[in-house]
């Protein structure tokens, strides 16, 4: 069976399911892409039988046919020619050979059929969300993820849906990010579901290559998946229960300080430079309407100074800096508030000063 693609046609569907195949695989085939063509319409598939990606797109030719191709050889010879190249397949039973160029190279293949596909799901609910809102709440939360961690449920971005509400909750023991946007499910109970790590970063390549308005995504026991136009994301979901995260949210609010982001996010990238690497601890004092900021290394110390609103009690409080640091730069607006603890092991909480969209909880540490 011989075909022809263009590199324009196929660059596009196999950057978006590439993400997928890993080097080392169990299955030799796991290490292919699924290329189908039918009804002038090309559709590439790739899995590690965890996630599962599709994307398709239309085409000249009107052969129909399925095959499999190493998937990183065939990104790297498409990724050297220029766009207009047109691409010979012939395909044999168990080689493919492509000429380009008066270029010929030979690739391993199997059995389409063979290729390994996750089952359909059943006892599904259907929501859609503007993918501007989805995206936004990935990317303002799942940088708490935990990464490895021997407590799977960490390990992934935790999706409580709601009649009314959507909220997406990272964690990764130390941190917590919350974010919720309000909208109408058509849901007759709360759904809630981990996604994993690996889902969660391929997801968000999608939504930001996405110029669709709305995504649909679809629960099951097992599964997420997210349908755009050309593009299906398939993914298991972690077997495990989340942490109640409404428990470390602070319930004393007495102590709340108002600080100008820019002001507090400069600051503590300066203290960063003399943070120590092993506790990357940063202590933060508030006194007189005042916070001052102290960081020490073996190579020297600094600390900064900066003016804050309604302090009333003194406090001194230490917290991993890069934890601060990357909540002041997911948050856009002039001024946060910081809700303080007043004893050692309470939670500190960051929001935006005019919404509360996105909540931060940090623990202290000792340093």
């Amino acid at each position: 069976m011989n075909t022809e693609l263009s590199v324009e046609e196929l660059l596009d569907p196999l950057q978006t399911v590439i993400g997928v195949v890993e080097k080392k695989q169990t299955l030799p085939i796991l290490s292919h892409v699924l290329i189908q063509l039918k009804d002038r319409l090309l559709t590439l598939t790739t899995t590690d039988m965890e996630l599962e990606i599709s994307a398709s797109r239309k085409i000249e030719s009107d052969t129909d046919v399925g095959f499999t191709i190493y998937a990183k050889d065939l990104i790297d010879i498409v990724r050297k020619l220029p766009e207009k190249t047109k691409i010979q397949f012939k395909i044999e039973e168990t080689k493919i050979y492509l000429n380009a160029n008066n270029n010929t190279f030979e690739l391993n293949t199997f059995d389409h059929q063979d290729f390994p596909t996750l089952p359909k799901t059943q006892n599904t609910s259907t929501i859609k969300v503007k993918q501007d809102d989805l995206k936004a709440l990935i990317e303002n939360t799942s940088f708490s993820m935990g990464n490895q961690d021997i407590r799977a449920y960490l390990n992934g971005l935790y999706f409580e849906l709601n009649k009314d509400s959507l909220t997406v909750v990272a964690t990764d023991g130390h941190r917590l990010s919350i974010g919720e946007v309000k909208q109408s499910n058509k849901l007759e109970e709360k759904r809630t579901v981990i996604l994993p790590r690996k889902a969660v970063i391929e997801l968000t390549k999608l939504l930001n290559k996405s110029n669709q308005e709305t995504a649909e995504i679809h629960l099951s026991d097992n599964y997420f998946s997210l349908v755009d136009t050309n593009t299906k994301i398939i993914s298991r979901l972690i077997d495990g229960n989340f942490p109640n995260y409404k428990q470390v949210i602070p319930t004393d609010f007495s102590n709340t300080v108002i600080i100008n982001r820019v002001d507090f996010l400069s600051s503590l990238q300066q203290a960063s430079i003399f943070v120590e690497e092993r506790t990357k601890g940063v202590k933060l004092v508030f006194r007189e309407g005042k916070l001052n900021i102290f960081s020490h290394s073996e190579r020297g110390q600094a600390k900064t100074q900066l003016d804050v609103k309604n302090q009333e009690k003194e406090i001194e409080i230490a917290f991993n800096i890069h934890y601060l640091i990357s909540i002041l730069e997911k948050l856009t607006s002039n001024e946060v508030n910081m809700v303080v603890p007043g004893g050692e092991n309470q939670s500190c909480m960051i929001s935006a000063l005019e919404s509360e969209n996105y909540q931060y909880v940090v623990m202290p540490m000792r340093i």
